[in-house]
């Protein structure tokens, strides 16, 4: 496994905002299904416990960030700590755009 800083995402640029609440629900990741048949696109908010943990931690290393998360129960507001975590560290985090209300 590759330790230490991944390139991609790492350039100049302005800095990414915190995340808010809300936004978690527009931060799609794509994890293994629990039952074990595929993959499966999902949202932070509808990530299992397990499934988040696997993914913040496999992320923070791709771009050599320590992060040691909390065992048992994560909820939203330490899922929303833990990403503003690596997005102060320079780590992208992207969202789907918010939708237009005017669509319907």
């Amino acid at each position: 496994m590759y330790i230490g800083r991944f390139p991609y995402g790492r350039y100049e640029r302005a800095p990414q905002p915190d995340l808010r609440l809300e936004d978690l629900r527009r931060v799609y990741v794509l994890v293994p299904r629990e039952d074990g048949r595929g993959d499966e696109n999902v949202t932070v908010v509808d990530m299992t416990d397990r499934q988040f943990r696997e993914w913040i931690v496999a992320k923070a290393a791709l771009h050599g960030v320590p992060l040691i998360p909390p065992l048992g129960r994560i909820g939203l507001e330490t899922r929303l700590r833990l990403l503003n975590y690596l997005i102060h560290r320079g780590v992208r985090i992207y969202l789907v755009p918010e939708p237009d209300d005017e669509r319907g």
